[in-house]
C-alpha cells in the first residue's frame, strides 16, 4: 500500500483589480518577507512623522516600489500604479497585501516551522 501526500503549492495567490501575483512562500521569501515589512514600516513611520513635502510623496513612491517588487515580482509596482496611480490608494493596497500575507503565512503554520528551525539550529 502507498502512502500519498498531495504536493501542495508554496504560494499565495494575491489579486489586485484585475492583475494577479502570487507570493511564494519559501524559507526564503518568508523570512525576507518578515524583515522588508518591518524595514519599510518603519522607514514609512519616519517619513509621516516628518513634515509634509513634495519629496515625501516620491519616497514613499520608492518605498511601495521597494516593497511590491520584493513580495510580487520585479516590475509588479510599475502595473500596480498604472492601474491606480495615487501614493494614497496604492498605500491601502499594500497594507492589505501586508496583513494578508502575514495571516496566510501564519494558517499555512510557515511561521511556527521556521521558528523551530531556527530554534533548533542556534542550540547546537
Amino acid at each position: 500500500m502507498a502512502i500519498r501526500i498531495e504536493e501542495q503549492k508554496p504560494e499565495i495567490p494575491v489579486e489586485i483589480g484585475k492583475l494577479k501575483f502570487t507570493f511564494k512562500v519559501t524559507d526564503e521569501a518568508v523570512l525576507n518577507f518578515r524583515k522588508e515589512s518591518l524595514r519599510l514600516k518603519e522607514e514609512l513611520e519616519k517619513i509621516q512623522a516628518a513634515e509634509d513635502d513634495e519629496t515625501n510623496v516620491e519616497k514613499v513612491r520608492e518605498l511601495l516600489r521597494q516593497g511590491f517588487d520584493a513580495f510580487l515580482g520585479e516590475g509588479a509596482f510599475e502595473k500596480i500604479y498604472e492601474m491606480s496611480p495615487s501614493v494614497m490608494v496604492i498605500s491601502r493596497y499594500f497594507t492589505q497585501l501586508v496583513l494578508g500575507i502575514s495571516d496566510e503565512i501564519e494558517r499555512m503554520g510557515a511561521d511556527k516551522a521556521l521558528e523551530k528551525r531556527a530554534k533548533k539550529y542556534l542550540q547546537r
